[in-house]
């Protein structure tokens, strides 16, 4: 990963005289592991001149090793993720963890991990401390990387609901749904597709009044295109249909009628008439 490297680059510079205590030499050698990217001997390396700091009282370069291990552990666990080898991510992530709690990288592979083992209770923890550690230490990446696993997580149990029966739910499909999409809106601000999900399950209910709003609300989030925000305009369009609102529902449709939701969108204005 860039960001494991580019520490090691400015630890390079950082570079202890090898003098008296086995701990800087230990350092002094773990950044040339480092710098041959031996990730191995450097986090063996690492963790002697952390142990060693911390017995001699060296905050500092404990601090310094204990970061760059929590990198590398990170580094280590993603690659052990990709091969599917989730106990063995688990273990770097929680050492890394265990070194440098700030990190906020470790939480998120964690979660990744967590999630893949389907353990999606503690996944969600482990993403919703990615987003603590990662905003207290700036890493707005990893903090929203986080939330998107959440808010992925719970509008696919939504979508899924809601595409039942060929994209006929039953009511008790719709209620599922809205709970899922309550338990989002409790961890992670909503999006545009949080909130049409939202209003293709109050349409599913006969709510049609709540799916209009839903439906409103999506329309002001979404910085989407055109095409993908037809999806939205349909709902509505629906919904005011199920409200008698023809006028309403014509503009509706008439903002939905491209890409996918064309020929379904112009055959309710055909249905609606003119004005």
């Amino acid at each position: 990963m860039s960001s494991v490297l580019g520490a090691f680059a400015l630890a390079l510079f950082l570079t202890l005289p090898a003098f008296g205590q086995e701990y800087k030499e230990a350092y002094n050698a773990a950044l040339a592991a480092a710098k041959a990217n031996n990730l191995t001997e450097a986090l063996q390396k690492f963790t002697l001149a952390a142990n060693g700091a911390k017995a001699a009282g060296d905050s500092d370069v404990e601090r310094r090793s204990s970061r760059v291990i929590a990198q590398i552990e990170y580094k280590l666990g993603l690659n052990a993720t990709r091969e599917e080898n989730f106990a063995n991510a688990m273990t770097h992530f929680d050492n890394g963890i265990s070194r440098y709690p700030s990190y906020s990288k470790n939480y998120l592979g964690r979660g990744l991990a967590l999630k893949k083992l389907d353990r999606i209770d503690d996944a969600i923890a482990a993403f919703q401390q990615a987003i603590e550690a990662g905003t207290a230490e700036n890493d707005h990446q990893t903090a929203r990387a986080a939330e998107s696993a959440i808010r992925d997580h719970f509008i696919y149990m939504a979508s899924s609901l809601l595409s039942r029966n060929g994209g006929k739910p039953t009511q008790a499909d719709a209620d599922a749904a809205l709970g899922h999409l309550s338990s989002l809106s409790g961890l992670v601000e909503i999006d545009a597709d949080a909130l049409y999900y939202t209003a293709e399950a109050f349409k599913t209910k006969g709510d049609f009044a709540q799916a209009v709003s839903a439906a409103d609300q999506a329309l002001e989030l979404h910085r989407g295109s055109r095409t993908d925000k037809a999806k939205i305009f349909f709902v509505k369009g629906e919904s005011l249909v199920g409200l008698g609102d023809s006028d309403g529902a014509r503009e509706a449709f008439q903002n939905a009628a491209v890409g996918t939701y064309r020929a379904s969108a112009e055959h309710y204005l055909e249905t609606l008439g003119s004005r």
